[in-house]
């Protein structure tokens, strides 16, 4: 787990949290199971499990992405916001057990419970963030063939490309393939590859320098291309486009538009 990245993904939130809650509600642990009926129980462990992971992994995501945490390995990284997180998730923990009245007592340490929500949130964190990934090789949706009939990307002749610090982030199933484009979607960069897509919690401009002169340039504020992946320029009613040889067209912003320009005239020239 020398490189670990999380991912948002609401797929697996949904059937993770909701199966936690689920089960916890059937087996009614820590005393509910007694004195609770069983639709009071779905209400308890969905506010319990739902609210509280809620909590953990907003604080997860904000420690695991800031700046000022990027010297840290992104494992320990990982544990460190986890951990952090526990502490309120605690609190709301033992304000939610003591709402439910004299039926419930909560006779564990703050500081121990502590300790068990990080342990508990860590197991189901790894099981959504690495665990998953890997038992159902979600790699994100395969490239596929334009609709104009543009080759698919796999079939393109283009040299091998080099190893990239990027590359090491992305899932193993996609790692041989060739970077093609990046495009933020809200706080995650989605880097799509020959192989499939996969979204990385990280700015446009961390993701630019993590590929090392890997020959591309950004072309607008939200989207960076790669050279050999470029097919032509053109306009779309007044505003400019990037063609891509897999049939997508990626806006120019109005700043790079001359250097896009400058930069891909020879490939424009040869479509036309």
């Amino acid at each position: 787990m020398r490189e670990f990245t999380i991912v948002f993904e609401l797929e697996r939130k949904l059937f993770l949290y909701f199966g936690v809650a689920l089960l916890a509600a059937f087996f009614g642990p820590f005393g509910t199971y007694d004195v609770m009926t069983f639709w009071e129980r779905m209400i308890f462990w969905f506010l319990d499990v739902l609210v509280g992971m809620a909590i953990i992994t907003a604080c997860l995501h904000v420690f695991f992405s800031s700046r000022l945490t990027a010297f840290i390995p992104s494992f320990p990284r990982f544990l460190m916001g986890v951990a952090l997180g526990a502490l309120p998730t605690a609190a709301y923990i033992t304000v939610l057990f003591s709402l439910v009245g004299p039926r419930i007592d909560i006779t564990t340490s703050y500081p121990v419970l502590v300790i068990q929500v990080t342990v508990f949130s860590t197991i189901l964190l790894l099981t959504e963030f690495w665990l998953w990934p890997a038992v159902f090789r979600r790699a994100g949706t395969i490239v596929s063939q334009a609709d104009d009939g543009g080759a698919p990307l796999e079939r393109v002749q283009a040299p091998t490309p080099r190893a990239v610090p990027l590359m090491a982030r992305l899932p193993l199933e996609i790692r041989s393939g060739a970077i093609v484009s990046i495009s933020m979607q809200d706080h995650y960069a989605e880097i799509v590859t020959t192989l499939g897509t996969s979204l990385l919690l990280m700015r446009l401009t961390d993701a630019i320098d993590l590929l090392e002169g890997y020959p591309g340039c950004r072309i607008h504020r939200s989207h960076w291309v790669a050279d050999q992946f470029v097919s032509s320029t053109g306009k779309v009613g007044r505003r400019m486009v990037v063609k891509m040889k897999d049939g997508r067209e990626l806006p120019v912003g109005t700043t790079y538009i001359a250097s896009v320009k400058e930069r891909f005239e020879a490939v424009a020239d040869n479509e036309s």
